[in-house]
């Protein structure tokens, strides 16, 4: 049997892109005692740049996913809006608080994933057509 890559690659990117939604949720309201933080801390870097790569990387994974709609202008507002929103949530998460320099490293995050898009989509093309191998015509 055989994988067709050009009618399942749709549907796992758009898996990952509201899976990437869900984590940022989950990631954003959690209490602050059962997070995971990467070495940026210990680095001087803060939270910030955590943001910062999760929002780029969800921004890439959606607008890969959804290439025509809604356009990336406004998938850029979109996640600016829900950074905004799940920052202003985490007033009521438990341990949690807002902060206005986390929701710019986020929006800044999306920002640089906007413009990524295109780049990431055509990597994304000569990593698959590099891994097909060419099938032989069958007769």
């Amino acid at each position: 049997m055989r994988l067709i890559i050009r009618t399942s690659l749709p549907m796992l990117l758009r898996i990952g892109a509201w899976g990437c939604v869900v984590i940022l949720a989950v990631l954003s309201l959690l209490p602050a005692n059962e997070l995971w933080r990467t070495g940026l801390a210990r680095l001087g870097y803060g939270t910030q740049m955590e943001h910062f790569i999760a929002y780029c990387g969800a921004t890439i994974c959606i607008g890969l996913a959804y290439p025509a709609r809604p356009g990336r202008l406004l998938l850029a507002l979109a996640l600016i809006g829900y950074a905004g929103v799940l920052e202003i949530a985490q007033l009521h998460a438990a341990a949690r608080n807002a902060s206005l320099l986390d929701f710019a490293a986020s929006a800044a995050g999306v920002a640089a994933g906007a413009i990524l898009i295109p780049a990431a989509g055509r990597s994304l093309v000569r990593m698959l057509t590099a891994s097909v191998p060419a099938t032989r015509r069958d007769s």
